[in-house]
């Protein structure tokens, strides 16, 4: 019983991290607003933009989702069915959107799109929504087209990885010869039907559970929102928007309402969308014991030049925001005559703060402190859960390690809005002085990362052969050595990876950060660069500064990607 109780402490302060304040932020406005969370659901349609934006979340997602699928599943294809040299590296980039922080992939499209820029020199302008856009508008009678273009593209662009790793690896065990033996039987004569009843049943729950990710990031976007569709409301925009003025007594009830009700009609939408998704997982894991992974990973040879060329403009189209950022960063335009001229001089302001109330440089030194520390209290509290899930499945009892392994998941069901709005509300309510603490963006930052710290631990310890703990323990070893000696040099692979990745989710952070933070002193770099556009832009160099601000984000990222790629390979769990 006693071991029990220690076991379940880093449960309850986990779960104690997430809840506390959410409901310290629900409680004060209902207090406020006299309604009770579904009542306020109801009253969403009576604020202006509340029934537009419950519309377009749902259809930005959808369709994002179904985008992200048409593209991601050819792709899947090409990697899954032929032999590639350096495949590592191909996954590797494609796989580098997903970490990327969203204000950098913002930033990156607005640079592909922008005058001047490599889409609106070939005629198409997203932006301004001139030429094809602007008849594609008027024929079809949507409004802001091209943004609606550019949200969706961006969204495809970000989650392109889910389809991959979720789907490639399951296309990629499945011996050719299945395929072979499926075209001697009558329904498998044509390609549609053995799509329809050999590969469907086989990538069904892989290719759902991809559809559901992506649509729950996309559902909860705010900086693609912000920057690439400013005239469209989500749920997401609209509650950071209007938060700050959430859950003050006898002043703007309207906020409070919407916040309350928009949290919990999200929260509700989201909740199922990750058990929809846990479930397809679920049934993949299942799937995969019985079909494929007693299989080695088999190709059917060399890739095609449709292959070839297929593979080639999907790595074009997962580098080319980014690289068009670093571009615009150091390519100014001179509106007098409407030319260009190359210059660092964008970085020099950047570097400088000339434009800001803090220097990108201040703004990084924030950003590594809250990584940082983050980065302990997420790896430490997310090995102490894991552990504990593990030792209850150890010792038989599964599904109390199952509701624990299903409530560790529950921040993903929270977006960085709702988890900053939460912390805003749940301390202002309790304790205001909190708001002078230099580290309360930790509180969310660890929030939003220790989901992914548990996932990446998780099937490590349940890697580790339980036989080096008990000889350990044979030879005397106490826990605090058998921890130190044992188990944390055969997860030293897994704990890197965790660490780095928290670090580097930390580093992107945007939404909660936003809510908490907006300007001052303790600005990091997101906010830096949400700042710098914001920015009127009589001043020539703003955007190019804000671009020199991302690309220097995006450049951290980018090494600490390397190293989790790095000792990915030598994981004993996964991700």
């Amino acid at each position: 019983m006693v071991l029990r109780s220690i076991r379940s402490v880093p449960i309850v302060v986990y779960l104690g991290l997430i809840l506390i304040p959410i409901w310290l932020a629900v409680e004060r406005l209902m207090d406020v607003t006299g309604s009770s969370p579904f009542s306020a659901i109801l009253s969403l349609s009576d604020h202006p933009l509340g029934s537009e934006a419950i519309y377009f979340s749902f259809i930005q997602a959808t369709l994002s989702a179904i985008l992200t699928i048409a593209i991601g599943l050819p792709i899947a294809w090409w990697l899954g069915r032929h032999q590639w040299k350096h495949l590592n590296i191909i996954r590797a980039a494609l796989t580098l959107p997903f970490v990327t922080p969203t204000i950098v992939a913002a930033m990156g499209f607005l640079a592909l799109f922008k005058t001047g820029g490599p889409i609106e020199s070939i005629g198409i302008d997203l932006r301004f929504e001139n030429g094809f856009i602007g008849w594609l508008s008027s024929t079809t009678g949507i409004e802001n087209s091209g943004h609606i273009i550019a949200l969706l593209l961006a969204h495809a662009w970000f989650n392109l990885a889910l389809v991959i790793r979720f789907v490639e690896p399951k296309i990629a065990t499945i011996p050719p010869r299945f395929e072979e033996s499926i075209r001697l039987l009558p329904i498998g004569r044509t390609r549609l039907n053995r799509a329809r009843y050999f590969w469907w049943p086989m990538l069904r729950t892989s290719i759902g559970s991809a559809f559901m990710f992506t649509f729950i990031f996309s559902f909860t976007s705010f900086a693609l929102v912000r920057w690439l569709a400013p005239d469209m409301w989500t749920l997401e925009a609209l509650m950071a928007v209007e938060g700050g003025a959430a859950g003050i007594p006898n002043y703007r009830t309207d906020a409070s309402l919407l916040v309350l009700g928009g949290a919990t009609l999200q929260g509700i939408i989201l909740l199922f969308a990750l058990g929809l998704a846990g479930y397809w997982e679920q049934k993949k894991a299942v799937s995969n014991d019985i079909v494929s992974e007693s299989f080695a990973r088999k190709t059917a040879g060399k890739p095609s030049n449709v292959a070839r060329i297929g593979v080639s403009l999907s790595l074009v189209f997962a580098l080319a925001p980014l690289i068009s950022m670093f571009l615009s960063s150091v390519r100014i335009r001179d509106r007098t005559n409407e030319s260009y001229r190359w210059s660092t001089e964008a970085w020099d302001i950047a570097l400088t703060g000339d434009l800001t109330y803090v220097s990108a440089l201040e703004a990084l030194s924030n950003s590594i402190v809250y990584a940082i520390a983050c980065m302990f209290v997420s790896v430490l509290l997310g090995y102490a859960v894991a552990s504990s899930i593990h030792a209850f499945e150890s010792k038989g009892k599964k599904k109390t390690a199952m509701a624990i392994d299903v409530l560790s998941m529950l921040p993903l069901a929270l977006s960085g809005v709702m988890v900053g709005l939460g912390v805003l509300l749940g301390v202002l309510k309790v304790w205001p002085e909190l708001f002078q603490w230099y580290g309360l963006p930790v509180i969310p930052h660890a929030m939003l990362t220790t989901p992914f710290v548990i996932r990446i631990l998780l099937p490590a310890l349940r890697s580790l052969d339980s036989s080096y703990d008990e000889t350990a323990a044979m030879l005397g070893y106490s826990n605090f050595q058998r921890f130190t000696k044992v188990r944390i040099p055969l997860m030293k692979s897994s704990l890197v990876v965790a660490a780095t990745l928290s670090i580097a989710f930390s580093l992107g952070e945007f939404g909660a950060s936003w809510i908490l933070l907006r300007s001052g002193s303790w600005d990091t770099l997101p906010i830096l660069v949400d700042q710098l556009m914001a920015r009127p832009k009589y001043f020539q160099l703003v955007e190019p500064v804000a671009m020199a601000t991302a690309s220097l984000l995006m450049m951290i990222t980018f090494v600490l990607f390397i190293i989790t790629e790095r000792f990915r390979e030598h994981q004993g769990g996964g991700f």
